[in-house]
């Protein structure tokens, strides 16, 4: 059965769909009558703006697909359900289950009923289309299109894109319609009412991934709300997990300028610069053809062996009292011990406020002075962010 027919406010029309020519007469005429028991299903012409106007042709839809336009054959219509849990509600005799028709273009292109796609006029033959609305085209868009020259393809939850020529020409879903991908009845992408469960709006103040790009998601006002799409910066991700836009090699967002390791990957580092369009971040790598067990020093700004780093760390080797290497209000005490293993008691003190260790005070024997009276300049040990584990150095 043809999946669309027209009504009767015209003169005998006759047009060809999907292989199946159909004669339109007047209601007295028998043949209308049989077409008449056949119809399950009566559609309304939507407003859509993605699609053309219906004009003077009123359309009724039978079953869900995408068919040639009976009078353009550079356009197409799609037919679909209004209602989702209508159309499933078996138990429900007062909710009909309702089907729309929508008019599509393929902007000078033809429609081929098969492939349910738009090719090129020279494929076929006789084919002269309507002229119709331009659509602007996202060069942005393009990747959308690599490998599929004439599709209708979804770039994310709201926005269905008509491939041509690997050219994108994209087309924002009205509100409660959402992008989805069905094969079957409509050789691809569709603005479909409610539909896939994916881009749903479950819950209120949500965040949640796109369905088609890990670079979008999209943000829930209410529960059933229209969804919101974002973009997520370049080189960057949505992290569901953090509700979070992650940079592709796993860095961490620039909160100051400079240039800093990666504590999750201290073979890398990257530089952060503010400009008047935001942070600009680049990744860098110690790693080359001779070092492989370089690592970023914070301190020294260079690529490093963390084997040979000065991390502070200070143990008692004699008596005496001396110098916290990382602080330079403190002072290490030890004593000889036996019982130790070390064969020292080391003990860590701490000088009271606004003094600091002085290793020459009291004929170098040490003591706590007044900040800025010591004589011996005091610059602290910085640890890197980064560590190695020491017992891997030795082998």
């Amino acid at each position: 059965m043809v999946g669309l027919v027209v009504k009767d406010q015209f003169p005998p029309t006759t047009y060809t769909h999907t292989h199946v020519v159909t004669v339109i007469m007047p209601v007295s005429s028998p043949i209308k009558v049989l077409l008449l028991v056949v119809v399950v299903g009566v559609c309304v012409v939507s407003g859509n703006p993605q699609h053309e106007d219906i004009g003077k042709i009123s359309m009724r839809c039978v079953s869900e697909g995408r068919f040639s336009h009976p009078e353009d054959c550079g356009s197409f219509v799609d037919c679909l359900y209004s209602s989702r849990s209508a159309r499933d509600d078996d138990d429900n005799d007062d909710d009909e289950p309702q089907l729309i028709a929508r008019v599509g273009s393929c902007r000078g292109r033809a429609f081929h009923p098969t492939l349910k796609k738009c090719i090129d006029l020279t494929a076929m033959r006789g084919c002269l289309p309507r002229a119709a609305r331009a659509l602007v085209a996202d060069p942005k868009l393009d990747f959308v299109c690599e490998g599929s020259n004439s599709e209708f393809v979804c770039a994310d939850c709201k926005t269905l894109v008509n491939c041509v020529n690997g050219t994108a020409y994209p087309e924002v879903c009205v509100a409660g319609d959402l992008c989805a991908t069905k094969e079957a009845q409509f050789g691809g992408g569709v603005c479909y009412p409610g539909q896939p469960p994916e881009c749903h709006c479950d819950q209120p103040n949500q965040f949640k991934i796109d369905l088609y790009d890990e670079t979008r998601f999209f943000f829930c006002e209410d529960v059933a709300s229209d969804p919101i799409i974002y973009q997520c910066p370049e080189d960057h991700a949505f992290d569901p997990n953090t509700s979070q836009c992650r940079n592709f090699d796993g860095l961490p967002e620039c909160t100051s300028i400079g240039v800093f390791a990666n504590a999750e990957n201290c073979s890398q580092y990257y530089n952060c610069i503010f400009t008047t369009n935001g942070w600009v971040q680049k990744a860098f790598s110690c790693i080359n053809e001779t070092h492989e067990n370089l690592m970023y020093n914070e301190v020294s700004g260079r690529c490093e062996d963390p084997c040979e780093w000065d991390t502070g760390s200070f143990t008692c080797i004699q008596e005496g009292r001396f110098n916290d290497p990382t602080n330079c209000n403190a002072y290490f005490e030890c004593v000889s011990d036996d019982n130790a293993k070390s064969g020292f008691r080391q003990t860590h003190h701490t000088c009271p406020e606004d003094y600091e260790w002085d290793p020459s005070a009291r004929n170098d024997y040490g003591h706590c002075v007044l900040k800025g009276a010591n004589k011996v300049s005091c610059i602290p040990v910085v640890a890197s962010k980064c560590s190695v584990n020491r017992d891997q150095c030795n082998k």
